[in-house]
């Protein structure tokens, strides 16, 4: 079975007070700036898994899937992922729209 192929990451830069914060951490620390907020990123992943595998295990848990397996379809096929969790009732529907999306695209504006 062939491995996936992750999606490429693009980022908008963080309001400007964290977008100083990283500037000077990558400074400190002599990273590239996106290397710098790829580890920052890493890290908050690191630190919140506990509370992204919690919210993975109560869905799997109301679809009937082990966590991993869902974590793994939702990376592989989020299509399937969607269709299979419609029954268990996702928290957040695409078509809401997001506090993160939308300062985005002010910021394009």
């Amino acid at each position: 079975m062939t491995q996936p192929q992750p999606q490429p990451l693009t980022l908008n830069p963080p309001p400007e007070y964290e977008l100083k914060l990283l500037t000077a951490l990558a400074y400190f620390l002599g990273r590239s700036l996106s290397a710098q907020a790829l580890a920052c990123l890493s890290m908050y992943l690191r630190q919140s898994e506990p509370r992204i595998m919690s919210q993975v295990r109560y869905y799997a848990h109301k679809a009937d899937i082990h966590e991993y397996d869902l974590l793994d379809l939702i990376f592989e096929h989020p299509d399937r992922a969607d269709e299979l969790l419609k029954r268990a009732g996702k928290v957040h529907q695409p078509q809401e729209g997001d506090v993160f999306e939308e300062a985005i695209d002010q910021q394009s504006q």
